[in-house]
């Protein structure tokens, strides 16, 4: 498969995802109205000039040539000519299953489905990943300090190297209890009360260090610890200048720029900064052969190093869990947390890593691809889960865009339809009609800032 191939494949994968989170989207809709007395006049899978189509209970529902998301159009659209042609006051003689000859509540329950459809898609999506069995990263609990990599962890002191732990120390025990792996002991430090007792092997010797942890804003204690792992190499991404220069699962990292490396961090340490065009690393294979790879790396926008390999781990049955969808809203409500949060400093303007991560949908799509794919070349379970997951926080996302207050997206019409309820007073069509006008334009410039934000994405990944 070419490398343009490739990025075809990936563009595919995404579209395919947000297509489907847009369609649920809109069928949240289309059922809703239906239920409360409002006609769908077309139902349209995809976008741009009809393909197929057919008639049922009123609805035309339709594919149309560009497979990206879809519509739900409503009755109501000749309504609202008719009133604006005569300049009436207010909806007068409107048809029969019009939405604007439907109750403000009626309206609110129908624009409000749609976001709903979304989140409980989400929370599907949530149940069905925590239920599917998993392979879960087991990394032995060898260590490092942070004070042993300062520029990789901004000069933090370590306090457990000032308590005498080392590069290589394997931590076996903690407060007595055996420690199976390093997400073990993660798992365990989370809930440490700021004093530990670890007992490590060193040189073959057994050694009981107490350290007393540095308290963190989070609420927690940091101990300045971090795991090492060999250098060897997992899987290799197709079309990599690593690939094209035969990097192969198996290969041993011994060196980089002709500095040796025993471990990862090492590695990342020769990485951080580095400068020069061309870079070479040195790998040893099975057979304790050496040779040397030259190669232009890629790199991201902001210029660092993107590697285009993994490195070996193992693996554990994970604890899967039965299909259980009240676990699955909680998900979803936390992700939808973290979303609205990120809305606000982006608004705010409070975080520019947030604003520098803004996308579009060709990037969003690539994205998604991207990870998918990604899980992909280590088996077809990763690769699902990636992109379930991926959906689920599409689809959240959707949701609450859209109750955004502005016109022409569901939360600015769910608010005219409570401000007509509360008044009791019906919007005057041409007022409706320039709200309607201010949130189309609305999305039209939104859809260029995104689309400009991709273009220089990709230009800066060319660069």
């Amino acid at each position: 498969m070419s490398g343009i191939t490739a990025i075809l494949v990936k563009y595919l994968i995404g579209l395919v995802g947000i297509t489907i989170v847009v369609v649920i989207h809109e069928i949240g809709h289309l059922v809703t109205a239906k239920l409360n007395g409002i006609d769908v006049e077309i139902f349209s899978f995809g976008l741009g000039p009809k393909l197929l189509s057919t008639h049922h209970k009123g609805t035309e529902y339709r594919i149309s040539l560009f497979p990206l998301g879809g519509y739900c159009r409503l009755k109501g659209s000749d309504d609202l000519s008719q009133a604006l042609i005569y300049k009436q006051k207010q909806f007068t003689h409107t048809e029969e299953g019009s939405l604007f000859s439907a109750h403000p509540a009626r309206r609110i329950l129908t624009y409000l489905s749609g976001p709903v459809a979304n989140l409980l898609f989400a929370a599907i999506l949530y149940a069905i990943l925590a239920s599917i069995p998993t392979q879960i990263i087991t990394t032995e609990a060898v260590i490092a300090t942070t004070s042993e990599y300062p520029t990789l962890f901004k000069y933090q002191v370590s306090p457990a190297y000032e308590a005498g732990m080392r590069k290589g120390d394997r931590i076996i025990a903690l407060n007595g209890k055996p420690i199976t792996d390093w997400q073990d002991l993660e798992a365990r430090l989370a809930e440490s009360k700021g004093l530990e007792n670890f007992t490590i092997s060193r040189d073959d010797v057994s050694l009981d260090i107490e350290v007393r942890g540095v308290p963190t804003l989070e609420g927690g204690f940091r101990y300045g610890l971090t795991p090492i792992q060999e250098l060897k190499i997992g899987t290799v991404r197709y079309g990599s200048p690593e690939y094209q220069q035969g990097l192969k699962k198996g290969d041993v990292i011994v060196s980089v720029a002709g500095i040796p490396v025993e471990n990862q961090l090492d590695l990342l340490s020769e990485l951080d900064g580095y400068t020069e065009d061309e870079i070479s690393i040195t790998v040893e294979n099975e057979n304790k052969e050496k040779r040397t790879l030259r190669f232009i790396p890629n790199r991201n926008e902001m210029g660092a190093i993107v590697l285009g390999f993994s490195l070996e781990v193992d693996t554990r049955e994970g604890q899967d869990e039965q299909f259980n969808l009240l676990n699955g809203i909680r998900k979803g409500l936390g992700i939808a947390q973290e979303t609205i949060t990120s809305l606000r400093n982006l608004i705010s303007r409070r975080d520019a890593d947030i604003r520098s991560e803004v996308t579009g949908i060709a990037r969003s799509a690539l994205m998604i691809g991207d990870i998918t794919t990604l899980g992909f070349e280590n088996n077809a379970i990763s690769g699902i889960r990636g992109l379930l997951y991926l959906m689920g926080v599409v689809s959240i996302s959707l949701a609450v865009v859209n109750l955004l207050p502005i016109p022409a997206f569901d939360g600015g019409q769910i608010i005219i339809a409570t401000v007509e309820w509360i008044t009791r007073k019906q919007m005057q069509p041409r007022t409706y009609y320039y709200l309607q006008l201010i949130g189309v334009a609305f999305v039209i410039v939104l859809f260029l800032v995104l689309t400009l934000a991709d273009v220089r994405h990709f230009l800066a990944l060319r660069r």
